[in-house]
């Protein structure tokens, strides 16, 4: 017998018929103003940020679902009554706890009662008892860490992006600040603007558009690159959109989060979004150009070795940092080698060192469950 309890599809096919409503968009900008907007008079306490941190706020992932699945129908942005946005919140808030919920897995997958005496047994290497934490789990990097680590990793592609995208990974950086604080702007001046509104016309959506001629202004940069900057961040033809149609499916929105309005109208929602994007989505760029593909990989390899050389030497000091270890057994035997290596305590953290220590901890489960010291 059924316990009524939905499956996680049904859930989310419900809440694809619900985003493709006519003006379902003016109810996704009042959840990004209502859960990614801080809003405080003065200065910032620390009250003001708390509310970040409330159960009831929708996390960006679930957001980036709604757009998501918005985007697979046409976007109309016909504003809807007061009545019918308030509507479309409750049914969103109510899809998305129970989205949530259909998630956790049952205990039996924590505590299999056949498997919890085995050492060996770890439930959380089970995807089903990781899904649910990675969905909802906290966002890998600060805004402006992605943006400055995006001038660091794709700077020896600097030309391919010039010759292929028409701006420079510099310019790439100077427009997602520019639209980041035009957008700040247009927030700021919403709330005086809409008390002078009828509040049958009150909408969060004007305060997420922008134009290209707008953002071309605001960064000094001329209006062709500017252009050349948001359309590739528009999700193109080549990818259907249909094609998300599960939770675990590739959401188009989070690697293209601009959506296109009109010839020269857009509409970003998510500013985190388009900086995480920055940093993410070029590499796939660079796997499609064949002729490029090769040296795309060897530049994130420079970058990732050098990256972390720098991060490490501040941390260890420089002299305790080595780079491109040859490691042998015996005088002519090589076995490997280790990009960066750093000697603490007269012990080399690479590796070969984590993997040994892992094995002395199994060995100490073992040991353990026997009834040993």
């Amino acid at each position: 017998m059924s316990d009524g309890t939905r499956s996680e599809q049904e859930i989310f096919d419900e809440l694809e018929k619900l985003c493709k409503s006519p003006g379902y968009v003016h109810a996704i900008a009042y959840f990004c103003f209502r859960d990614n907007v801080i809003r405080y008079a003065g200065e910032l306490e620390v009250d003001d940020v708390l509310l970040q941190f409330s159960m009831e706020r929708l996390v960006r992932t679930e957001i980036s679902t709604l757009l998501g699945l918005a985007a697979k129908g046409d976007i109309e942005d016909t504003l809807p009554s007061p009545e019918t946005i308030q509507e479309y919140v409750e049914q969103s808030d109510a899809l998305l706890k129970e989205l949530h919920q259909s998630m956790i897995p049952p205990l039996e997958v924590f505590f299999d009662p056949a498997k919890v005496s085995d050492p060996e047994y770890n439930p959380f290497t089970q995807g089903a008892a990781l899904r649910e934490s990675i969905f909802y789990g906290g966002e890998a990097a600060y805004n402006f860490q992605y943006r400055d680590l995006s001038q660091i990793k794709y700077k020896n592609d600097s030309d391919w992006f010039l010759n292929n995208k028409g701006f420079s990974i510099a310019q790439a950086g100077e427009l997602v600040t520019s639209l980041c604080e035009l957008q700040n702007d247009k927030l700021n001046d919403l709330m005086p603007n809409m008390v002078k509104t009828d509040p049958k016309n009150w909408s969060m959506l004007p305060a997420f558009k922008f134009t290209d001629n707008e953002l071309s202004e605001y960064s000094g940069i001329d209006l062709a690159t500017t252009k050349s900057f948001i359309e590739s961040f528009v999700v193109p033809a080549t990818i259907d959109q249909n094609s998300f149609s599960a939770l675990d499916d590739f959401n188009p929105l989070n690697a293209y989060p601009i959506i296109k309005i009109t010839d020269t109208e857009y509409l970003l929602l998510q500013n985190y979004s388009l900086v995480e994007a920055l940093y993410e989505t070029p590499f796939f760029w660079f796997l499609d150009d064949a002729d490029y593909k090769v040296e795309a990989r060897k530049n994130r390899g420079v970058f990732t070795e050098s990256f972390s050389e720098e991060r490490l030497k501040l941390v260890f000091g420089k002299d305790r940092v080595f780079t491109n270890i040859d490691i042998y057994k015996g005088r002519k035997n090589r076995v490997g080698e280790v990009d960066v290596l750093v000697v603490f305590a007269n012990l080399p953290m690479g590796a070969a060192l984590l993997e040994r220590r892992r094995a002395s901890r199994k060995q100490w489960v073992r040991e353990a469950a026997a009834g040993r010291d």
